[in-house]
């Protein structure tokens, strides 16, 4: 099952479903087909009341199925017609580091411009060494620790947006994610969906004492979507393949198998911290390969981007041309952002 929240243009969103290629309010099929639950109204009481809310959802799809020629067309209206918002009200987001091959490769393409900056290359050399190292097992009774950032709540976005490129960066870039999100005890997972981490790389040497501001928390950078997918649906959530398009070429590509630890570990370790709350949702890592850092090749202003994750669908932004002069950059510069130094 796929669950959406979409909407025409800035409306308030509907909570719903897809059926073949079509959005569908769960308030509309409840009024139609006389199955009613209350959690279903929105995506919160959705993920509190599971998993019965769950059971409720997934009748009322089989009930549309077979009765798509009652609905209005307002009423099933095409999903290019609508926006996709994040499939779910956000509670927390949290990004894990549980792909190290990626960590490896950013790493180097970063040290290849910072190696010699006295201000960064200790640092980054120290970074990569804890990165390989082995880790050391938890203390008794303790969950293993699992390094993460929390992100920029405000920044949290749906399918297909546009990005507006920074005037501080010239090496914006995508970082394709699997993301899981928290139900509640009952049923921890709610479902997957996939997670565009946008970064601004030149900058990012600079923070990693501090936090990742300037890098991470930039305007629509954490995208969501384009749907939450059910487990039923997705199968092993630890092998799907992705793919990276960019203005209709393949340029990226990867798999989730390079995930080190399971949604449980995640789970785990943030619920030793703090409760989790419905609604947590958690990225773990980077896909290798998967985005300009890796191969130190990225992407141009103005570039259509699509990420597809095998069985999750496909999220896509645009990454807008800068609306005015940009900073000096701290690398090298591209050839493709001459014209926008001035």
């Amino acid at each position: 099952m796929k669950l959406i929240r979409f909407a025409f243009g800035d409306a308030k969103p509907s909570f719903g479903i897809v059926i073949g290629d079509h959005a569908i309010a769960f308030a509309s099929l409840q009024q139609r087909s006389g199955i009613t639950q209350p959690d279903l109204s929105d995506s919160q009481a959705y993920l509190a009341g599971l998993p019965q809310s769950e059971r409720v959802a997934l009748e009322l799809r089989v009930w549309g199925e077979a009765h798509m020629n009652e609905l209005a067309d307002s009423e099933k209206p095409r999903l290019i017609a609508v926006c996709l918002r994040e499939p779910v009200e956000v509670a927390s987001l949290f990004d894990f580091g549980l792909t190290p091959r990626h960590l490896k490769n950013s790493g180097e393409v970063i040290m290849k411009y910072e190696k010699d900056n006295p201000q960064t290359s200790a640092m980054l050399q120290a970074f990569a060494k804890a990165v390989l190292a082995p880790k050391p097992k938890p203390a008794a009774g303790q969950p293993e620790p699992l390094s993460y950032y929390k992100c920029n709540m405000n920044t949290i976005v749906g399918d297909g947006v546009t990005v507006p490129w920074p005037a501080y960066t010239s090496r914006l870039d995508v970082e394709p994610e699997l993301v899981v999100v928290y139900g509640n005890k009952a049923q921890p997972v709610a479902g997957y969906c996939i997670f565009n981490d946008i970064s601004a790389r030149d900058i990012q040497a600079t923070e990693f004492v501090g936090g990742f501001c300037l890098t991470k928390d930039m305007a629509n950078g954490n995208q969501l979507g384009p749907y939450l997918v059910t487990p039923d649906e997705v199968g092993d959530p630890y092998n799907l393949k992705v793919t990276v398009v960019v203005n209709g070429q393949v340029r990226y590509q990867g798999s989730t198998s390079e995930i080190s630890h399971k949604a449980e570990d995640v789970f785990a370790w943030l619920g030793f911290i703090a409760p989790l709350k419905p609604g947590t949702a958690m990225g773990f890592g980077t896909i290798p390969d998967c985005t300009g850092c890796d191969h130190d090749d990225f992407i141009d202003p103005g570039a259509e981007i699509a990420i597809s994750f095998e069985r999750l669908g496909t999220l896509r932004c645009r990454f807008a041309e800068p609306a005015q002069k940009l900073s000096p950059s701290r690398w090298p510069l591209r050839p493709a952002l001459k014209k926008y130094h001035g």
